[in-house]
């Protein structure tokens, strides 16, 4: 009798000669996809190390009245910027482009906030004109780029740091907290989210910084095809059109099981009793949503009112530094904290610190490698890299997270432009 390991050996050695036979066919084969990742990783590095970025200040007149509605219009115009720039294979296999990202920045630097947006030079005419629309009365300014005055080789004897990448709680079909639900329906007092913040970094002395950012690039649907596939899983409701990885073999076949089932039910079954089949699906389907919770359904319906507005690729992380001297990571953790947190809730989604970027390690070799965390966040951070776990949030929720400070923000530190621009006289001569 045959024991199991002759078998598996004989298998085995019968493979070997087989893939000695074919193996000019079959390597290509394994090779080919790990090839195309290394080179489309090489040609895309190339062609980013080429893109030239222009960072701008904005400032806000305090005199000037705007909620984040207005900016949530910003993001819906620079949503144009999705699939415009790839049109071939020639230019993601040889040309290695990619579609535009910008960098949403808030930054205290010993206590003085500021709002930066960086761009390609490419969109810098689009992303001025916009914030023009919709705050006329603005000024925005190029600046050198804050992230050069600080070392590379953080930690070091001067300084220290802190930070994490931010990630979802759940899936990108739950929302966040938008900027609705930080106003009182009955009085329609405003809280504006982003003085929390701007509070916050009050408290910074001479020779801390806090840096938040936010990289976005706008994507295409697909993520709402998830959110409609959750909402059904959530109703108990039946998910044929969504099903990952189902191909035009699996609707054949998918196609002949049903045509075999209700050929055999027909032969064995009266009409009667298939239509009762049927009926009982689609009451089974129904009765869940029936079933429901009123929270259930807030839910529900709110992954639905989230999909309804264009969507952003997004990465958020955040870094806390300072003199080494005065560095206190309770109180830069305490402020990026309390900031992020505002815009979660139970039921729905929340940020929380990615362990994986987080700068902290534990049980062995724990400096060495806190060290190498916080010296990579900090290149990353640096080079506006995106996270390969990024997510998408709509223009709704970006406009919650990265607004300018509406008038309801009293705090000193508040940036804005201190002498309204007047135009000049119409007999000017020229």
């Amino acid at each position: 009798m045959l024991t199991s390991s002759f078998v598996i050996a004989e298998s085995l050695k019968e493979a070997l000669i087989f893939y000695r036979e074919w193996w000019w066919f079959f390597t290509p084969l394994v090779l080919w996809p790990i090839f195309e990742l290394a080179w489309i990783s090489y040609v895309q590095e190339k062609h980013i190390r080429n893109i030239k970025w222009k960072l701008l200040e904005v400032k806000i007149p305090k005199e000037i009245e705007k909620r984040p509605k207005t900016m949530e219009e910003f993001f819906s115009a620079i949503y144009s910027t999705f699939d415009v720039i790839i049109d071939t294979l020639y230019d993601v296999y040889l040309e290695g482009i990619v579609d535009i990202w910008f960098s949403l920045e808030i930054v205290s630097i010993e206590g003085d906030i500021h709002f930066y947006i960086r761009t390609p030079v490419k969109s810098l005419e689009m992303v001025e004109s916009q914030i023009y629309a919709q705050y006329p009365e603005a000024e925005i300014k190029e600046v050198e780029d804050y992230v050069t005055d600080v070392p590379d080789d953080i930690p070091s004897k001067d300084y220290e740091l802190w930070g994490a990448d931010m990630k979802l709680n759940k899936e990108d079909a739950y929302p966040l907290r938008i900027y609705k639900e930080f106003e009182d329906p009955a009085s329609g007092e405003f809280v504006d989210p982003i003085s929390n913040i701007v509070e916050g970094v009050s408290k910074l002395q001479k020779g801390e910084q806090l840096w938040i950012q936010i990289l976005i690039r706008a994507v295409g649907d697909d993520w709402k095809k998830e959110a409609d596939s959750l909402v059904l899983k959530l109703i108990g409701r039946k998910d044929n059109k969504n099903k990952k990885g189902e191909g035009f073999f699996s609707l054949i076949v998918s196609e002949i099981v049903d045509l075999g089932r209700y050929t055999i039910l027909g032969f064995f079954s009266p009409q009667s009793l298939i239509e009762k089949e049927d009926k009982k699906e689609k009451k089974e389907e129904i009765s869940m949503m029936l079933h429901l919770s009123p929270g259930e359904k807030d839910v529900v319906t709110a992954i639905e009112n989230n999909t309804r507005r264009p969507g952003f690729e997004t990465d958020i992380r955040w870094i806390y530094l300072s003199k080494r001297d005065i560095f206190d990571k309770t109180k830069g953790n305490a402020i990026a904290f309390s900031y992020f947190s505002q815009f979660g809730s139970q039921d729905l989604n929340s940020f929380a610190p990615d362990g994986k970027t987080k700068t902290s390690a534990y049980y062995f070799l724990t400096e060495y490698r806190k060290a190498l965390k916080k010296r990579k966040i900090l290149r990353r951070y640096k080079k506006r890299e995106f996270d390969q776990r990024s997510y998408v949030l709509n223009t709704e929720e970006l406009a919650t997270l990265f607004h300018f400070p509406t008038i309801e923000v009293k705090a000193p530190v508040a940036p804005r432009v201190e002498a309204k621009k007047g135009k000049p006289p119409a007999e000017l001569p020229i």
